[in-house]
Formats: structure tokens, C-alpha cells, sequence
């Protein structure tokens, strides 16, 4: 059984959707994570230690989707397998790489909002709702 990871992570380069031979979609994400702590002196986040990168692979329907949703810069919240790949290249030389196979990625809002579909169809912001009218019954 492999290991079950979730993490967050920053998309370093445009996701590729790319079909295999029987037309079945499929993404591959390079993302990159960090280890940050905050410095009260200096009020700013500081980067710890060195970055990993990932390949981040989903299948089917929900990669087409999430090709059309993110985008370079943007923070994505992963959970799936870890898998390690190993390969040579034509010099002869191993070269390893480690993925995770997602079965869950939503994007991440801690840089700002999501672009969603509905918020681009409203110009590229949510519309506020009108307040309800308030009442002494609790909502829950």
C-alpha cells in the first residue's frame, strides 16, 4: 500500500493535459514546497531549509477541469499516493523522481481568492448578498 500524503504546494510551471492512446485525460502539475516560519521581529515569513518539488498527476474528467482552473503561482492543496519513479537516461545515468497520484487538489487561498468559474462569469469578483434581516433566532 502507498503512503497517503496531503500538502500544499506552488505550481512552478503551466500543468500539462496530455491524453494516452485510448483518449483518456491527464494532468501532470510540477509543484514546489517549502518549510516557512514566521519571524515576529521582522513581521515577514522566512523560508527554512530547502524546496522540494513534486510531480503532481491526476486522470479523467477532473483533470481537464483543473487544467482550465489553475495556472502558474498558484497555491494548490494536494492529497494522494506517494509513487517514485526511477528511469536512465541515454548517457546511463539513474535519475529518480517522486510523485504524488492525486485523488483530491483544490486550490489554495491563502495568496488571495480563487478564480472561480461563477467569479469570472460575474466579472472577476464575488457579488455581495444583500444582508439578511437580523433575528434573534440562531442560525444553526
Amino acid at each position: 500500500m502507498l503512503p497517503t500524503v496531503t500538502g500544499e504546494f506552488g505550481v512552478v510551471f503551466e500543468p500539462e493535459l496530455r491524453f494516452n492512446d485510448k483518449g483518456n485525460a491527464w494532468i501532470k502539475i510540477r509543484g514546489a514546497a517549502s518549510d516557512r516560519a514566521y519571524n515576529a521581529e521582522t513581521k515577514e515569513w522566512e523560508q527554512k531549509g530547502e524546496t522540494t518539488f513534486l510531480d503532481i498527476i491526476m486522470g479523467g474528467k477532473l483533470a481537464e477541469n483543473l487544467c482550465e482552473s489553475i495556472t502558474v503561482g498558484d497555491q494548490i492543496v494536494v492529497s494522494g499516493e506517494l509513487t517514485q519513479r526511477e528511469w536512465e537516461t541515454d548517457a546511463g545515468e539513474k535519475r529518480v523522481t517522486y510523485q504524488i497520484r492525486a485523488r483530491s487538489i483544490g486550490v489554495g487561498v491563502v495568496s488571495g481568492p480563487a478564480k472561480t468559474a461563477r467569479m469570472i462569469a460575474n466579472g472577476g469578483g464575488a457579488k455581495a448578498q444583500p444582508a439578511a434581516e437580523q433575528s434573534d433566532d440562531a442560525p444553526f
